[in-house]
């Protein structure tokens, strides 16, 4: 067998193990030809271990990948593609999950019932779900915080002088609760009545209701009414007082005949000048009488 024989074995075992492969890297990442696909963008809080080519499903079954996954802002935009028989609603929800053990990640998308689209211009805000490593990974830390409380617990009530005193008050309860339970049996009749008296006040206190229900029906009736005129007096009262600071303010201002008469200072001198004269004529009147009165008889 020459050279030429053996090198084209080979060559077409070589070409047959990279079909091989090639088509078993197809079947494992499920792809398809002619599907056409269209992206879309999500903004997530945390994305844990989710990774490029991880897998996106819609309601359980696989429909796209993620393609990019960048930092915007203080989220993570996620970029994955679906397959275009995916409609996308405006109340589509979209959510990071867990899938196994190790974290793997894939992001769930639920398409949604609105009757209007989503808009795939601008990316909408998705949800992370805490996987088992994050649980895992919280436990621990609860762990830690559990231990640092009893050593703490230890460091209070480790000591002698706090396990005496804890000794002291469990002591004191039990005292106190003793006495509490003899009080209470040496007031047992006294109780028993104030227990009776009351439930017997309130019987009659329901009848006296029962009785006079009309009449306080009538009184919550009028107080109503009261507070109604209340109110139109009240408003009456806030009218008259808001006419009277008008009308002192053309007063002052010498608006109108009582505020000319307030600010005119020449009506004021002839009215003194005139009281002035009269006083004088009363005065001459009770001097001179005859002077002013003249009698005849024929």
């Amino acid at each position: 067998m020459d050279n030429r024989t053996i090198e084209l074995r080979v060559g077409i075992v070589v070409a047959i193990a990279a079909i091989i492969l090639f088509l078993g890297i197809i079947w494992i990442k499920e792809y398809r030809f002619n599907v056409e696909r269209y992206k879309y963008g999500v903004l997530f809080p945390n994305v844990g271990a989710l990774g490029v080519g991880d897998p996106v499903t819609v309601s359980g079954v696989k429909k796209g990948t993620v393609e990019s996954i960048i930092l915007s802002g203080g989220d993570v935009l996620v970029t994955f593609n679906l397959t275009t028989d995916v409609k996308l609603k405006k109340d589509a929800k979209f959510t990071v999950m867990n899938i196994g053990l190790m974290g793997e990640r894939f992001v769930d998308v639920s398409p949604g019932h609105s009757p209007e689209l989503l808009d795939l211009s601008s990316p909408v805000k998705g949800f992370y779900d805490t996987g088992i490593p994050e649980v895992m990974g919280m436990a621990g830390q609860m762990l830690d915080e559990i231990r640092r409380l009893v050593a703490h617990l230890e460091g209070i009530f480790g000591t002698e002088w706090s396990q005496e005193s804890f000794r002291e008050t469990i002591k004191d309860l039990r005292k106190l609760s003793a006495d509490l339970v003899t009080l209470l049996d040496r007031n047992k009749d006294k109780l028993e009545k104030t227990a009776t008296d009351l439930s017997y006040t309130s019987s009659e206190l329901k009848v006296l209701v029962e009785r006079n229900k009309a009449k306080l029906q009538s009184s919550v009736d009028n107080f109503t009414s009261s507070s109604a005129r209340l109110d139109t007096i009240t408003t009456t009262l806030s009218s008259l007082s808001v006419s009277l600071k008008n009308l002192t303010q053309k007063i002052e201002s010498g608006e109108g005949t009582f505020g000319k008469l307030v600010n005119d200072s020449t009506l004021y001198n002839d009215l003194r000048k005139t009281t002035n004269n009269l006083d004088e004529l009363v005065t001459d009147i009770k001097k001179n009488p005859k002077k002013y009165l003249k009698v005849s008889l024929f």
